[in-house]
């Protein structure tokens, strides 16, 4: 069995976790995996390449801030990869037996150029949808707008990630969906979430659509083993509470409510820790941490917490709530399709409101769903639930079924 993993990222945010341990789990399996990705840092290649087995990168510099600037103008790329690069990815896709999409887009590489490669091969195809930008004309994310169901154009959203100026998302709505009906024979799309397949299916009832949740990566597992947890009931302290937030670009509004936080801020027991880029927070109850791209850094971080918040409304599945509740911190999440879910598995109950959130800091208190918890339970719950083997064995099968 060979496979060709394709992400815009080798390391940095949830799809690239997910993909990247995948790809390890395959190699530990005997599984022959390479890995393709777009870009590292400032566009070009990612310092833990070296430290990645079969990886590789597939744009150049200069190609990359050219389909940034073009995107950011028109809401597509339009410069293929050239080179070393190219050369690499389309010799990779004539040797692999099953094409493993992640993201693809932004400022990576031309859609339409991709499909006339996996065409040519005829490879079977599977594609994780980590967002939504499968289903639109130009957004990965799409703050609850579902102007897809339409075949896009006036966009009231030209800011949402990722961002142009001009607005022809419905021509490109129509050339995407073009394209991936050619695919569509070869192709199977799995979503991490229920809310998400469900859309994909409604949006695309020609794909296959299957279901896999993202899980907690292999690496960040063995250093919860390493890290001792307390099983007695979780409590919180009125004297401090750490909290975290957790965001790969904390200023984006989408993802974390800044008002929230502010509020929080003006009480004396509060100490935020953040993780991540462009923080706007400042005082001296905060403490920044930056990006951290070490697992076991980010176990550590978590651990020395009380409780996480995640606020956002828009993600697919949030792997950070996972991840917070496997180092044994309770979390706080504002209601939406992603926290339902997941959370919903593990017996936890998102939050209505913020209001509500701020409350249960201000008196701190943990809502009645976290009744029973000790830090060494939730994490049971999160490993049997969202373990790294159990997903990587479910993609495994499921390559084993295409060939």
């Amino acid at each position: 069995m060979k496979v060709l993993q394709i992400n815009v990222r080798l390391q940095e945010g949830g799809a690239a976790n997910v993909a990247l341990d995948l790809h390890k789990n395959l190699l530990k399996e005997g599984v022959e995996s390479q890995f393709a990705y777009g870009w590292g840092e400032k566009g070009g290649k990612s310092s833990a390449e070296c430290h990645v087995p079969s990886s590789f990168q597939v744009g150049q510099q200069f190609q990359v801030i050219g389909n940034l600037l073009i995107h950011r103008v028109l809401g597509v790329d339009l410069v293929p990869p050239i080179g070393e690069g190219r050369k690499c990815l389309v010799d990779a896709i004539n040797w692999a037996d099953v094409v493993h999409l992640h993201v693809i887009h932004s400022y990576f590489l031309p859609f339409e150029w991709l499909v006339d490669e996996l065409i040519r091969t005829c490879k079977p195809v599977i594609w994780t949808a980590h967002d939504f930008w499968i289903l639109t004309g130009r957004c990965a994310s799409t703050e609850g707008c579902v102007n897809w169901r339409m075949g896009c154009g006036s966009c009231n959203i030209q800011d949402n990630y990722p961002s142009s100026f001009l607005d022809i998302s419905a021509h490109i709505f129509k050339g995407k969906r073009h394209q991936i009906g050619l695919l569509a024979r070869k192709l199977v799309v799995v979503a991490p979430s229920t809310h998400v397949a469900d859309a994909i299916q409604e949006g695309i009832p020609s794909l296959t659509v299957k279901m896999i949740p993202n899980w907690i990566d292999s690496e960040f597992e063995s250093y919860l083993k390493e890290t001792p947890i307390s099983d007695k009931p979780i409590e919180l302290s009125i004297k401090q509470i750490k909290v975290l937030i957790v965001a790969n670009n904390l200023s984006d509004r989408s993802k974390v409510d800044r008002r929230l936080i502010n509020d929080l801020l003006e009480l004396n027991h509060v100490e935020l820790h953040t993780i991540g880029l462009k923080s706007p927070f400042k005082g001296k109850q905060v403490l920044n941490h930056g990006e951290v791209l070490s697992r076991g850094e980010m176990v550590d971080l978590i651990s020395l917490t009380d409780l996480a918040l995640f606020t956002s409304e828009k993600d697919t599945f949030g792997l950070v709530m996972i991840e917070a509740l496997a180092c044994g911190v309770p979390v706080l999440a504002i209601e939406s399709l992603a926290s339902n879910e997941v959370l919903g598995a593990l017996g936890i109950e998102p939050i209505k409101t913020s209001k509500e959130i701020h409350k249960l800091v201000r008196i701190a208190q943990l809502p009645l769903c976290y009744k029973g918890f000790s830090p060494k339970i939730l994490r049971q719950g999160v490993l049997e639930n969202y373990g790294s083997s159990a997903g990587s064995m479910k993609y495994l099968n499921l390559y084993n079924s295409l060939v």
